[in-house]
């Protein structure tokens, strides 16, 4: 399909933060054989690759924390070295001074469960309480009282049938046990309730989707993490699941249907599957919802056949290192019952009606994927 002047321009805007040169810029990438040549030409420009750099080392601005000040912290608190040597122009970037920093540092696991131990008073045991803050600070703020500016926090959005539980398994490590498993109801009440909910995870994951309750309270920048499937393969196996499980919501609604008279006779079951991925993750299914949401919103996007693509991504993108190994939970072949929906007479008529329905999300997925897709969007202006 020949590519459009709108294409360039929301690639541009997705991937580079910016329009292109020039007309004669558009015109020439216009001339890419489709959407995935073109995105995959941007992403290995070298403007691509200086974008995915960490800022270089430089001298300190007034205020901010040291690299010598970020090394005694480590030393101070935890009695060890900084585990990267970049950590300091990272800190020098969310603005933190050395205040800041020793605080972000007294919230984390390693001080609490260790060192943390031995600083259990609130001042030293040879000062007064009212004792004078140190030259130059004013008055230390309680952990939770920190704005934590150096890290967004980081959602997964796990779509039924697309190897979350494994990647669930993968992120419990790289994000360090920091993260909030959980439901849309449930974020409603904790993000309400809970005044620390923003200052104690790094990530949250559960089968929530782009809209849910803690991206839009934007406390801290949202980055969206999500893998894609082939919407016919995830139909058939979101079928076979649901069927295989007695408390799925929709078990009941489809035990006795097969995968044809499921998808076309069972509503629910047609919003689960029917272009749900681009739902999920985009809030339409609509491509200039899927391009305007790109450009919006930061993303690392992958797919499931190429799960270890999609956690380098997230590696690099995050600055977590990533475990050796992908565990496989929670397959179809562990699920799997009688009857299965590849033995039913109508299959083949239902896998075409299923291919025809879900066109829209098959393109996404074999144009704009065919490598993971990192964004880092631009919100809207108020009132733009």
């Amino acid at each position: 399909m020949a590519l459009v002047r709108d294409d360039v321009i929301h690639a541009y805007r997705a991937l580079l933060g910016r329009d292109p040169e020039s007309e004669a810029i558009i015109e020439s990438r216009m001339a890419a054989e489709s959407i995935e040549v073109l995105l995959n030409e941007i992403l290995a420009s070298a403007e691509w690759q200086r974008r995915q750099r960490p800022p270089e080392t430089g001298s300190a601005p007034p205020g901010l924390v040291t690299d010598e000040e970020v090394a005694a912290i480590y030393g101070a608190l935890l009695g060890r070295a900084p585990e990267d040597v970049g950590l300091g122009p990272r800190f020098r970037a969310a603005t933190m001074t050395a205040v800041d920093l020793m605080l972000f540092v007294m919230r984390s696991p390693e001080f609490k469960n260790g060192a943390g131990k031995r600083f259990s008073r609130p001042t030293a045991p040879d000062a007064a309480e009212d004792a004078p803050q140190p030259a130059g600070h004013g008055a230390l703020r309680l952990p939770f009282s920190l704005e934590p500016r150096l890290v967004p926090l980081y959602h997964f959005l796990h779509i039924p049938k697309t190897a979350g539980t494994s990647l669930n398994r993968v992120f419990d490590r790289m994000f360090r046990s920091l993260v909030c498993y959980t439901s849309p109801r449930e974020l409603v009440k904790v993000v309400r309730d809970d005044h620390a909910f923003f200052h104690r995870y790094l990530l949250v994951t559960g089968h929530i989707d782009v809209t849910n309750a803690a991206a839009a309270a934007a406390v801290r920048d949202n980055v969206f993490l999500a893998v894609f499937r082939d919407p016919v393969k995830r139909t058939v196996s979101l079928y076979d699941y649901i069927r295989a499980t007695t408390d799925h919501p929709l078990h009941v609604a489809i035990r006795g249907l097969t995968l044809g008279e499921a998808f076309r006779g069972s509503a629910p079951f047609r919003h689960v599957t029917v272009n749900a991925q681009l739902r999920t993750v985009f809030g339409g299914t609509a491509m200039r919802e899927v391009r305007e949401a790109l450009q919006s919103r930061s993303y690392v996007l992958g797919r499931a056949d190429a799960l270890e693509d999609f956690v380098d991504a997230v590696a690099r993108y995050t600055g977590f290192p990533r475990p050796p190994a992908i565990p496989r939970l929670n397959t179809a072949e562990e699920k799997a019952g009688p009857d299965l929906a590849v033995t039913q007479p109508d299959y083949p008529e239902a896998i075409e009606a299923i291919a025809e329905a879900s066109r829209r999300e098959a393109t996404f997925v074999s144009q704009w994927l065919s490598r993971p897709l990192a964004t880092v969007g631009t919100p809207p202006r108020p009132g733009g």
